[in-house]
This record gives structure tokens, sequence and C-alpha cells, in this order.
């Protein structure tokens, strides 16, 4: 999700197989080698466009539990570099997902975290968004990369999930559950409609493909409500799986009835799912919702269950 004139550089698109309750490891720090491990992987695809010809490498970072491993898989997908207020090269390690990923090693599952084309240590170029914040492209040459951009980004999940994940991490018809925080929130919607059949359920953080905020006038904001609209409206149709939707008050990147306008799309195209939308926190960044697990570590136990 970009946002101009703020940063933001997020993460996530969950896949995972089944799930069952797990003890909680020894409380304390998260550790590498006591509560888990990490390894990089490779996948890749080839790419024949205006931008980049040949094979491109998507670096894939992984997170194996040590404890209580239960041979599942959350795939986690980034969000956008805000505009190019970031270089697609830096990796934006705010430690924001460190929660995130503590929730679910503590619950035996391995995650997997694809850099996307362009971004972190994957090859090719970046093409979701441009520098607007610089003035090199404008703010309506950044929305008309929405269609380009989503495809791609589609093409780079569906690689590694099929390269690295199916059949090796999970077995060939597990179901996958999808989330994702910010651009990849909207990214994980998206895939559930894409793939049905392999798709258990999509957990959505602060999801929204192209910012909608304040500052933006009513005209421009539904304008970008209705871009986003059409591809998530025929995801809706054609997803069968449960989706939590987690957003928070005052995020610099929504006006406080954008998110909600997301879900009603959602939902009156025929997309199940609920909506937790968190009133009172004292974040600094409202966005960064996903750091903070004490507003939603409750809402996700329970949707993992009713998963099952």
């Amino acid at each position: 999700m970009t946002r101009p004139g703020t940063r933001s550089f997020l993460f996530l698109s969950v896949v995972v197989a089944t799930w069952a309750p797990a003890a909680a490891q020894a409380q304390g720090e998260f550790l590498y080698k006591r509560d888990y491990t990490f390894e990089r992987l490779e996948a890749s695809r080839v790419v024949n466009d205006a931008d980049d010809a040949g094979t491109i490498r998507l670096v894939t970072q992984v997170w194996h539990p040590v404890k209580n491993d239960q041979h599942k898989v959350v795939f986690f997908s980034h969000g956008s570099t805000g505009a190019l207020a970031l270089s697609p090269l830096e990796f934006g390690g705010d430690g924001s997902a460190r929660q995130w990923l503590q929730f679910f090693i503590e619950r035996g599952y391995t995650i997997v975290w694809p850099f996307r084309r362009g971004r972190g240590l994957s090859t090719g170029k970046y093409i979701e968004e441009c520098a607007t914040l610089v003035g090199e492209c404008t703010p309506a040459q950044q929305l008309a990369l929405t269609d380009r951009g989503l495809a791609s980004a589609l093409e780079d999940n569906y690689a590694v999930i099929d390269q690295l994940v199916i059949g090796k991490m999970v077995p060939k018809d597990a179901k996958l559950l999808l989330a994702g925080q910010s651009r990849g929130g909207y990214l994980s919607l998206i895939m559930a409609g894409e793939r049905p059949g392999q798709v258990q359920g999509a957990v959505n953080f602060a999801g929204a493909w192209q910012s909608m905020q304040e500052r933006l006038s009513p005209a421009d904001i539904q304008h970008r409500l209705d871009v986003q609209g059409g591809p998530l409206a025929r995801a809706a149709r054609k997803s069968t799986a449960p989706t939590l939707w987690i957003y928070a008050a005052r995020d610099p990147n929504y006006t406080a009835q954008a998110p909600r306008e997301l879900f009603r799309i959602w939902r009156e195209a025929g997309g199940r799912g609920d909506f937790h939308f968190i009133e009172e926190h004292n974040l600094p960044n409202a966005h960064l919702a996903l750091g903070a697990a004490a507003l939603w570590s409750a809402e996700l136990e329970a949707f993992l269950k009713k998963l099952e």
C-alpha cells in the first residue's frame, strides 16, 4: 500500500495449513536457535516486459520453529515502500513484525516471507509504485500502476508458493491461510479469490493497495476505492474462505471510513469476513498495529480455531 507523504514499508501475505492448539513457549525473549531457526531460499520466474527480460530471483526468508513444529506454513507478504520513500532495496526492518512472527512460531508454524520483484534481495525492477514524493511521477500516474503492479505481485507470490511451499513444506493438497500487512493484506484477499481451492482463510492487517488519506478530496478517495474495489469484488465472488480484517483507529493512510468501505465491497460481493477495529490504542503509527500483539492476538487466536 502506498501513501504519498509518508513512509509505509510493510509485510505480509500468510499461508497456513492446519491449526492445532499449542502450548506457549517459555516467556521472555524470542531467541534465534532457542525458539526458531532461519534460512533463505530462492524461487524464480521468467519475465519479459518493458523493464526485465529473463529469469528473476525471488529471495525468500524462512523462520522454522524449534519446538512444537506443527508442519504448518504462514506465507507472509510485505507491503510497499511508501511511494518510494524508501529504496526498494532497503529491508524496512523496523521490528514491527516481530510479535507477529513470535505469535505463529509459538504455535508451531513455519513462516515464509518472500521479497517480491525488485524488493530487498530479489532481482528485477520494482514496478509497484513510483517516486511521487520527489516529483518523479504524479499521484494519478502512481494510481495507474495498480493493475500491472498487482499482477506482477501475484505472479511473484505464486512462484514462491508453487516452487517452495506446496509439496515441500506442506502436502500438495494442503489448504493455505493467506494473510498480509498493508499492501500485503489486500494482496492476500485477491489471492484468496484466485486460488479458492487452495485457501483455508485470509488475515488482512491494515490492507489496501493504494492509500486513501484525509488530505485527498472526496472525489479522489472515491476514485481510489473504485480502482481497488473492482479486483476486490471479483476476488470476493470466487473466494470461499473466511477472512479476518484488522485495522486501528487514526491510521494515517486511510480516512476513518475507507477500511469499512473496502470491507463493504468485499461482503456485498459475497466474501466471508469479520471486521476487527481497534479503537483504543496508544500506537505512534496506527498503520503498524501488526507489531502490537496485545491488540489483536485474541481475535487471531479465535479465527484460527474457527477455521477448524
